[in-house]
């Protein structure tokens, strides 16, 4: 148990030694509570905290992959992941792996789970015109997602899922090794960055330095996901503020 775990487990402790029964994290009816069950509340709450705690921590693995090949062996065989058993197919990357730009988005929509690519469909014909805008395309570009597999009905991945995926995705980064990444939407900024703080419109258009080891560390732009630019067209200016200031730093590495 990390120290939040261990900041909630003596929280909750207080609670029940100090018979005060109102901000318990779990208890949710207060007419329920009985001083006679103490222990036995005591003990639910702590499972369901610990529960909790779990499900946001991120698992150590040990990923021996050190090029793309052996990475998605790596990926094909995490059954640990259930969007596995839901999506018709791994969704690992598309574009050219020596390049120096990459882009990671969040997760495989029902056209990339049908075509095993990223970006396809709408979002991904927006996203080529984006690229395109600033000199790039996917002969010149590496693109991939946080997530390998489409969550059911398009929905935004679990923090579990989320947790399962990024030691991959992390790898997956290292291996590219990019001179600039960009991150496009909130959850892949967020897991990727661990800025669990701020949202997408705090992060956008601001350089971050992304360290995977000690000796790398990486120019990194968060920007809106094309699928929210499909839903928001009035944040495009924005958009384009982000993309010039992603050229920019292009121009000065090739």
């Amino acid at each position: 148990m990390g120290k939040k775990g261990i900041l909630l487990h003596s929280l909750l402790k207080w609670h029940y030694t100090n018979n005060v029964i109102s901000f318990l994290p779990f208890q949710t009816n207060e007419s329920s509570f009985s001083y006679m069950d103490q222990n036995t509340l005591y003990s639910k709450n702590l499972d369901l905290i610990e529960d909790e705690i779990n499900k946001n921590e991120i698992k150590k693995v040990t990923i021996q992959a050190s090029n793309l090949e052996a990475l998605k062996k790596e990926v094909e065989a995490l059954d640990e992941c259930a969007l596995k058993k839901t999506a018709t197919n791994i969704v690992f990357s598309d574009g050219n792996s020596k390049a120096n730009v990459m882009v990671v988005g969040e997760a495989p929509g029902e056209e990339e789970d049908k075509l095993g690519k990223p970006f396809k469909g709408q979002a991904g014909n927006l996203l080529d015109k984006m690229l395109q805008a600033i000199g790039q395309n996917r002969e010149n570009t590496y693109i991939t997602n946080l997530i390998f597999w489409r969550p059911p009905g398009n929905r935004n991945p679990t923090q579990e899922e989320i947790n399962i995926c990024l030691p991959y995705a992390l790898k997956h980064i290292e291996i590219i090794n990019p001179k600039i990444l960009i991150l496009t939407g909130a959850i892949a900024t967020k897991a990727i960055l661990r800025q669990n703080n701020k949202g997408i419109i705090q992060l956008r258009g601001k350089w971050q330095n992304f360290s995977i080891n000690k000796s790398t560390s990486i120019k990194t732009m968060p920007i809106f996901h094309p699928a929210f630019l499909l839903r928001q067209p009035t944040r495009k200016r924005e958009a384009w503020e982000d993309l010039k200031k992603i050229k920019q730093e292009i121009d000065l590495i090739t």
